[in-house]
């Protein structure tokens, strides 16, 4: 018979007696996340019973990344709360569904099409994955003058992510390509494209192509999601550090939209005038019109904040108790983090984008998700995909090769 105990505190306590009127312990919100990120990274403890004996056996945890170490120096360097939150103890893993006080790490429009293998062209790259397999055996049989009745069958396609990301960046370059093909060049240089000349599947293709590029390697922190939708702000578009008297004038007109407590623009300049963390929360907000504004930060005793949920340590809001707090020296403007706009979905659509491969939503500690990303040695996204371990670590990898290519 095979038990498995996880290493460290239980979630759970231990079911009291009928007769015993005391109660088992709650477990919090905070407990359960630390808990369930070292049952995630610390490997699980196994216990083998046979006649009537025991054998303990660990089995090794996958070896993962932490946070980047010039990251930290840099994070140490903003502020001293920025220096604590860091040392609290790092941690991000993936999990099934997108979490309060979480990220959406936006995946490359391979891995998209890898992880959508339901979807029509999800389909097609594991179709094109076979077809270049076939043809690779039977080149290899004809080099070696094996007949092709002779050669034996290809191997079995690798369908993990890190493969398909492979073979998926030769597959969009050709679809492109073939799209590319049905249109003519204008005046202007410019392709030109009759929608009526594609197919659904292809305008679709295009469609999910133009978005990625749009939102290459994002961080996204969740900031609401219930039955109504779910809200969340990009990490890793930075706008502004330096303060003026028209950025603090709209910042405090945008955080009214959010709901939040007027905040003058004389005490905000004060505050923030010289030195500010100011971030395009969707790429839409660059458009400009009116976007709204939202504060967040780690601050956990702010009057006009709330935490996104129990024992996250992550809160919204008080701007106007955070410009008070940093011109009496209480805290420091780098504490704090501005986001213009932000995500909204519906009922059901992170959800979808997720399933679509959209997104690959993680849970993550504190340190993670409020880290300035202000000139940050080591990208956000690279970095908590590094975090994540596995076939994200291995997608992080190819990347950043891909990156270093094109220097």
């Amino acid at each position: 018979r095979r038990t498995v105990e996880p290493v460290g505190r239980r979630p759970t306590a231990t079911r009291a007696a009928p007769d015993d009127d005391d109660e088992a312990p709650a477990i919090s919100d905070e407990d359960w996340r630390a808990f369930r990120a070292k049952l995630v990274t610390g490997g699980i403890t196994t216990t083998e019973e046979e006649d009537g004996g025991g054998e303990t056996k660990t089995e090794a945890p996958e070896k993962r990344a932490g946070l980047d170490e010039a990251n930290v120096v840099l994070a140490k360097s903003q502020s001293k709360l920025a220096g604590e939150i860091v040392e609290e103890g790092a941690w991000a893993h993936e999990v099934g569904s997108p979490e309060v006080g979480g990220l959406l790490l936006r995946l490359p429009l391979e891995t998209q099409l890898a992880v959508a293998r339901d979807s029509h062209w999800g389909r097609a790259l594991r179709d094109f994955a076979g077809q270049e397999r076939t043809r690779a055996a039977m080149e290899d049989a004809r080099r070696r003058g094996v007949p092709a009745s002779e050669a034996p069958a290809p191997e079995a396609v690798d369908l993990g992510e890190a493969a398909l990301y492979r073979t998926a960046g030769r597959f969009l370059q050709l679809q492109l390509q073939r799209i590319a093909q049905k249109g003519q060049v204008d005046g202007s240089g410019r392709l030109a494209i009759d929608p009526r000349a594609l197919t659904d599947a292809d305008k679709a293709l295009l469609d999910m192509h133009q978005k990625y590029l749009g939102s290459w390697q994002e961080v996204v922190l969740v900031v609401r999601n219930d039955e109504n939708g779910a809200l969340g702000v990009v990490l890793n578009r930075p706008a502004a550090t330096e303060g003026a008297p028209q950025l603090s004038q709209a910042l405090c007109a945008a955080l009214e939209g959010d709901g939040a407590d007027r905040v003058g623009v004389e005490a905000f300049n004060g505050a923030f005038g010289k030195t500010i963390a100011a971030y395009v929360g969707k790429p839409a907000a660059r458009d400009g019109g009116d976007q709204p504004a939202m504060v967040i930060h780690g601050v956990s005793d702010l009057e006009g904040a709330s935490e996104l949920a129990p024992g996250l340590g992550i809160y919204r809001g008080g701007a106007a108790a955070a410009a008070e707090s940093v011109a009496g020296g209480a805290a420091e403007p780098l504490d704090f983090r501005f986001f213009i706009g932000r995500y909204e979905w519906g009922p059901g659509e992170l959800a979808r984008d997720v399933r679509d491969g959209v997104y690959r939503p993680a849970a993550c500690s504190r340190g993670v998700a409020l880290k300035q990303c202000l000139g940050l040695p080591k990208p956000l996204w690279h970095e908590v995909m590094d975090m994540l371990g596995g076939s994200s670590a291995d997608v992080s990898s190819a990347e950043m090769a891909r990156r270093n290519a094109g220097k």
